[in-house]
Formats: structure tokens, sequence, C-alpha cells
């Protein structure tokens, strides 16, 4: 029996998720102790064995209308990006003696460059069509869509391949352990209803070749029903790919830049769903894949969905019944023969012409093969019509009935978020410093160049569950001041819980990213360091999103000391031999001692640019603070400060211009020390103004555009408003104003700006390129 797949077909963007999931393997240890849970865990495996290890054959033929919907993005600070997105419809006739045949009832893709509108009448449509193969009855029903059922060879774990060890394959029970839970009762169309059994699968430690999840077993037959899994560590492609591995240690990768490093994926999820046809035999109902593939700084969500619905089935005891009531053969003046292949999928193509009256047409020169069985195609005659097809699913961020609801989907992740965390074996390490990661190299005027290096480990911190440890530490070559981070994390399918102690340098704008690369290349190229920081020692707790997903809300609690900085270094490259010219001051922090706490919440609707999207920001953040003791300086005091920020993006005269809208504000009630003020200047706030033109205890601004949308990217016209100071202090004329045009790509990704501030002595021109723009 084959267990193992392959991943074949042209699914462009789906390899990504689906090609890290490669060939499960069977184990051949037996009878590890403790591996039952209960009793019922016990008879629920063995039935759920035994039926994964009989092919079931008495399904001959079917016919299936399949759809299937496919996104992946970009993750940033600001909001997801959709990279490409692709809906196919397709109807499978599948038989167990032949080719398979399926006729392409619609396929549309959509990715930069090339939209989906642009689509209509081009002939490469086969390069939109996701869909691979159709569901093989004998194949593997829990790893669906991966096995190959003609793969005779041996899986036995080696290391020249990746591999997943299957829960229900012989010596599974040396590396997991079950546990029964729930029932769940399943009505079907007859009235009568169907008990199926919980059984959770827990590995014995945390690998990437296991998977952690529940299976719904129905008890008496063994019959796999639901399954919703997910993998029980994260993949590291250079550390679970051993010929990667070799690569590395033979220094092949030493080019490639630490931003664009480690490559990662994260299954974070993989629910299938199964219905009984007629009572008879199991087929599937829907499947669900999410997951978070990573090259460095650069994070790539993907999602899939697949549904199947079954219009006929022909199984062995269909054909039985038929032979007991000894109908006659039929006419044989109504039996067609055909010399050809081709021959006979003309005639079939024939046959065929839906209920809007659409033609298909036979593809003899068109094929795919995958686990040694071939697909065949019928096409419309009028291929302009499948990107219009009424079958298209709609794009996967919208419910569609026949796929995964989005209550579903949370049950799905609840389940998963009840299991236990896989415990962690040994105390797997890594260490990397300056080059080998984007973070651990920066520049600024009060550090001038410097250098970290940062200690990773996993372990098991006993009752708290497994714990992931971080030690990072910098010096700056300026200043020569050590900074230094040590966190410890426990993480889980629904949050973060980071514990941290520190002496770091941070910026006084926290989500400007001013210690990043961008800022670093512009300080030391240009001199143009839009930061303003502080020294900060102390320690917090933080609350945060997983890992896979995107950071829409982050909790804080604190206690620190803060310590004022100044400018260390005078150098950029371009102003090497201008004597006269120096980095501007850096602000002065006031020297105190505070705690408290901030909250950030930050949701984001909509990825697709053709589609309106909207983005809302609100912060809180309160704190008590005094100078430290013998300064001589006041005394205790408090403050609160809150922001809210609109920001929207809706495309206009059918998608060819789109206009873009930000909108916000903030005060602060009480005295707060001035590294707690909000700065305004620069392209995130203010363009057509340095960094910090302004600042103070409250602040307002906004900004208008108007984008041109073209296949690589847009052109756009904007104007900023801005001010920021003492409340009583905002009057019309504070205002400042700066207009520009500007480009981007990729849905505002990479950005450049040429903007002018129309207020004197502040306003000068300005050329800026910068990440994560709303256009």
């Amino acid at each position: 029996m084959k267990i193992g797949s392959r991943i074949a077909g042209p699914r462009p963007l789906a390899l990504v998720l689906l090609g890290l999931v490669l060939p499960p393997r069977a184990l051949t240890a037996q009878g590890a102790e403790g591996t039952y849970l209960d009793p019922v865990a016990a008879s629920l495996h063995a039935a759920a064995s035994a039926n994964w290890a009989t092919i079931d054959e008495s399904v001959l033929r079917y016919t299936a209308l399949i759809r299937q919907r496919i996104a992946a993005g970009l993750r940033t600070p600001l909001k997801d990006r959709t990279l490409y997105r692709n809906e196919s419809a397709v109807r499978a006739f599948w038989d167990k003696d032949y080719d398979a045949l399926v006729q392409v009832l619609g396929a549309r893709a959509q990715y930069p460059g090339r939209s989906i509108a642009e689509r209509e009448g081009a002939l490469d449509w086969l390069d939109d069509l996701a869909f691979d193969q159709p569901f093989e009855p004998g194949g593997d029903r829990l790893f669906f869509g991966f096995t190959d059922p003609d793969d005779d060879t041996s899986f036995e774990p080696d290391d020249e391949d990746f591999w997943i060890a299957h829960p229900l394959a012989p010596g599974a029970d040396s590396l997991y352990r079950f546990e029964s839970g729930d029932t769940l009762t399943i009505r079907l169309p007859d009235g009568r209803a169907l008990r199926t059994v919980k059984l959770d699968v827990l590995p014995r430690a945390a690998d990437v070749h296991r998977i952690t999840g529940s299976l719904w077993i129905e008890p008496e037959s063994g019959a796999l029903v639901r399954a919703v899994y997910r993998l029980s560590q994260q993949f590291d492609a250079i550390r679970d790919i051993p010929d990667l591995q070799e690569e590395e240690e033979r220094g092949e990768f030493k080019y490639v830049p630490g931003i664009f490093k480690p490559w990662t994926f994260d299954m974070t999820m993989v629910a299938v769903d199964y219905g009984f046809w007629n009572f008879e035999v199991w087929l599937p109902r829907s499947m669900r894949i999410e997951g978070e593939a990573a090259a460095g700084i650069l994070k790539f969500p993907v999602s899939m969905d697949i549904s199947y619905r079954i219009e006929s089935v022909t199984t062995a005891g269909d054909l039985r019944a038929v032979a007991e009531r000894e109908t006659p053969p039929p006419d044989s003046s109504r039996v067609r023969h055909f010399e050809t292949r081709a021959e006979a999928m003309a005639f079939m193509a024939s046959l065929m012409t839906d209920d809007d009256g659409i033609r298909y047409v036979p593809l003899s020169d068109v094929t795919r093969t995958s686990g040694g069985r071939t697909s065949r195609f019928l096409v419309p005659e009028d291929r302009s019509v499948l990107t219009t097809s009424r079958h298209l699913p709609p794009p996967i961020w919208e419910d569609a009935p026949g796929f995964a609801s989005e209550d579903e989907i949370g049950e799905y992740v609840a389940t998963l978020a009840d299991l236990p965390a896989p415990p962690v074996q040994g105390i797997p390490w890594a260490a990397n410093w300056g080059w080998h990661r984007p973070d651990l190299l920066r520049y600024n005027r009060v550090e001038g160049p410097a250098l970290g290096g940062r200690f990773e480990a996993r372990t098991d911190a006993g009752f708290l569950g497994p714990m992931d440890i971080r030690a990072t530490g910098f010096l700056g070559f300026a200043d020569l001041e050590p900074k230094a981070r040590l966190d410890l994390e426990w993480a889980s399918v629904r949050r973060r819980l980071i514990l941290g102690g520190y002496r770091e340098i941070r910026p006084m704008d926290t989500e400007a990213r001013h210690l990043g690369m961008g800022n670093s290349l512009n300080a030391l190229l240009f001199g143009r360091d839009d930061g303003e920081y502080f020294m900060a020692t102390g320690a917090d707790f933080t609350w945060r999103p997983p890992e896979a997903a995107r950071e829409s809300y982050r909790a804080r609690l604190y206690a620190e000391r803060h310590h004022r900085m100044s400018n260390k270094v005078d150098f950029a490259l371009f102003h090497a031999f201008d004597g006269d010219w120096s980095f501007r001051p850096n602000v002065e922090a006031d020297g105190v001692e505070e705690a408290g706490g901030e909250i950030r919440i930050s949701p984001w609707w909509g990825t697709d640019p053709l589609l309106p999207q909207f983005g809302l920001e609100l912060y809180a953040h309160g704190g008590a603070w005094r100078f430290p003791r013998g300064t001589g300086e006041g005394s205790e005091d408090t403050f609160i400060r809150t922001s809210g920020m609109l920001r929207v993006a809706v495309p206009l005269a059918s998608g060819r211009w789109r206009v873009g809208l930000e909108a916000g504000g903030g005060t602060t009630w009480g005295r707060a020390p001035v590294q707690r003020g909000w700065f305004l200047g620069g392209p995130h706030t203010l363009r057509g103004y340095p960094a910090s033109t302004l600042y103070g205890s409250s602040f307002t601004r906004g900004r208008l555009e108007a984008a041109r949308v073209f296949p690589v990217g847009t052109v756009s016209v904007f104007g900023d408003v801005g001010w920021a100071g003492e409340r009583e202090d905002l009057t019309p004329d504070a205002l400042l104003y700066g207009v520009g045009v500007g480009g981007s790509i990729l849905d505002g990704l990479i950005r450049m700006d040429v903007s002018y501030g129309l207020d004197d002595p502040f306003g000068q021109f300005r050329v800026d390129l910068y990440l994560d723009a709303i256009l």
C-alpha cells in the first residue's frame, strides 16, 4: 500500500503550501507504552488503522462538481496584500479502470501584472486552472490529495527525504499518543443519526515530521469522517531537508542576504470533511488548508479551499444488484465502438452542452499525470466564458455554500487550541549574528553602526509547557553602549505570551520602525535618520497573536527606567566630503522611572486591490512616572494618551482609479515625559517635512490621494495635512500642508514619493522611498 505523495500539476502558488506536505511514512517500531490514554482511544485507533490499511475498491466510478479556490498574500504591518488568487470549477468523471475525464467549467487567476478582467478571451487558460486530479477513493483519507496510490516504495523514515509519520500506520504508537474525546452526531437525510467519536492525536515530542490534531472516527467501521490537524513544529527548509542542510554546511547560501533567511513554513490548519454517499461509501465534502511560508522578513500567508459535490456514484454493489435483476443485455445496435481515444473524446464532447448552451471540445494534446493516473480535458469552444462561469466560486475570503464557513473554521481553530502543546525533545537551539538575520545590523546617529547577535532555544518548562528562549545583544561602535534583551515566550494556536527583560535602545515612535533596515540605509547613505531615541532598562509582559497570524492586536505591561541619548556620529556616504554637514540633534528624553501599560488594536478588512479595503487603528497608553530619587527634579506624575486612525482605499471607475484616505488624531491627559509625545514629519505622517517637525501632547493629521492603476503598480497625486502641539494651540493657521506625486508597486508595498511642504520655514522638497503604504 502506498502512503507517500507526489505533488504534480500547475497549481502555481498552491505549491508553496502543498509542496511542503511531502510523503507521509509508516513506521516499524511497535508496542510503545502509554500510547492510549483511555480504553476507548485504543479501540478507535485499532478500527481506524484497520480501515486505513484496507483499499476501498467498492467505488468503481463517480461524477463530482469540484470547486477550488486559492489565495496567497504578502504580510506587512499595515495590511496583508493579495499576490495571487485563483478560482476554478470542474466536473470530474472518475473511473477506476480508465483515465479521468475533466470538464473544465471555469478558471480564473489574478496576480501582479494581470487582473481577472484582462483574462477574458485569453488562450493560456491552462495556467489559470489550479485543479490537478480528482480524489482517489482508494487513497489515503487523512492526507487528502497528498497521496499517490500507485507508489510501492518502502515507507521507512530516512535521512534522504522529508517525511510525515501517519498516525494510523503500523508503528505510529512509537511517535504518538491517543486520547478519545467528545462525540459528533451526523444527521443523515433519511433521519438516521450516525455517531462519531473524536480521537486526539498527540505527538510524543514536537517534531516537523509529526502532526497534532483530532480525528472523528465512526467506531463500527473505523471510517474517518472529519480530521483537523497541523504540523507539530514549524518547518525550516534548511534544517529539515537534508540536501539543503548539506548545501548550508558547504557555505552555498553565504551570499543569500540575511533578510531572506530562514525559509520556513507553518502549516497552521488542515481540515477535511467527508459525507456518507447513499449511506454506503464515505466521499469527500470539503477541505481547508491554511499556513504561512516565510523567507526572512517576507511572510506569505496561503490558504486553499476545495469543495466536492458528488453527483453520482457507481459501486460494486450497484453492479451486483443489476446482475441479480437479470437485466437483458443492451441492444447491440445502440452500442458505440471507437477506433481511437481521440474519437471517443470527441463523441463525449458532442454530448456535453450545458444549460447555458456552452459547447465543449476535447483537448487531445493536453493531459496531466499524477500518481500514475492521467487526466484528460474537455473545454468550452469559446474559452472566454471560463472567467465568467456561474460555476466559479467566489474568492476564498467570502463565505460560499459547500466550503467551510467562518463559523466552521472557528470550530477547527478551537479544536486545535484545545489540544495540549507537544513536549519538546532535547533543547533545539540556533545562534545568528550580523548579516545572518535582517534585524541584527543597523545604523543610526546615536550609536553609529551597531552589530547584534541572537541565541534562540526551545525547551520544556514543566507545567508551563514548551517555552522559547531568545537572548539578543547589540553593541554600537560609536556609543560603545551594550544593549541586550532576554525573552521567554509561550506560544499556542491562539496567542503568544512573552516575558522580557532588557536594556535596549527605543524609538519614541514605536510603530515607525526606525530601527529597521529602511531607516538604517537612509541614515547611512543620505544622512536622513527619522527616529528619536532613548535608552530603556526594565521588564515587560506582552500578549500578541500567534506568529502565523497578522498582528491585529498587542497588549503590554512594563516597568522601566529611561535614559537620554545624544548624537554620536556625523557620517553619511553622500555627505562624506561635506565638512559642514551633520545629523540633526536627537530629541532629548526625560530620564525617568515609569510603569504602565499599552494596548493597540489594528484590524484590517480586505486584501484584494480590486475591492475596497478598510483599516482601523486604536491605541491607548497609560503610565505613572517620576524622576529618580536624588535628582531633585519634580515629583510623581501620571498620564493617559490615546489615538485613533482610519484608513480607506476604494477602487473607482471599474478599478482603473483608486482613492486612499487616512485621518486620525490623538491626545494626552496629564503630564507625560517628552518621549511619550506625538511626532509628525516624514513619509509615514506628514510628507514634505523633516521628521519631528512637530511634536507635542496632541496631534491630528490626514492625507488624501488619487491613484491611477496600471498592471504593474500605481501613479498618484496626494495632499497631507497635520498638526501637533498643545490642545489649546490648535487653530486652522497652525496646520501644515504638503503635496506631491508618488508611485508604488504591489498595492503600496514599495512606495516612492516626491513631496513639497507648503509652509515655511519647515517645508522642503523631499524624495522618500519606503515600504508599506496604503496605496
